[in-house]
């Protein structure tokens, strides 16, 4: 939602901080730019070997994010979205040179 431009002059001057006219976006999504910044050396693991490997359930990452439970986090539409982030994530953290 974007500001009036009074509203956003206001907000300037009590915070300090300059706000961009209209929202920033990024195109693609964030998970595109970080798979354009990870080391393509090594392979990017799959989120069920992650889980895996770290001991980790749906039930914890639904936790993580603010699911009801592990179901929730299955059926929902961001499920895509929230794996290859991870998987990203997992990798920029255990490839970091």
């Amino acid at each position: 939602m974007n500001l009036s431009k009074k509203e956003r002059i206001a907000l300037e001057k009590k915070s300090g901080i300059r706000i961009p006219e209209k929202d920033v976006r990024l195109e693609g999504g964030i998970n595109d730019h970080l798979r354009k910044a990870i080391n393509h050396e090594h392979e990017v693991k799959p989120l069920k070997q992650i889980k895996k490997e770290l001991g980790i359930k749906d039930a914890d990452i639904a936790t993580m994010f603010g699911y009801a439970n592990a179901n929730s986090f299955r059926t929902s539409k961001a499920k895509k979205k929230m794996q290859t982030g991870l998987e990203l994530f997992y990798h920029m953290v255990t490839h970091k040179e």
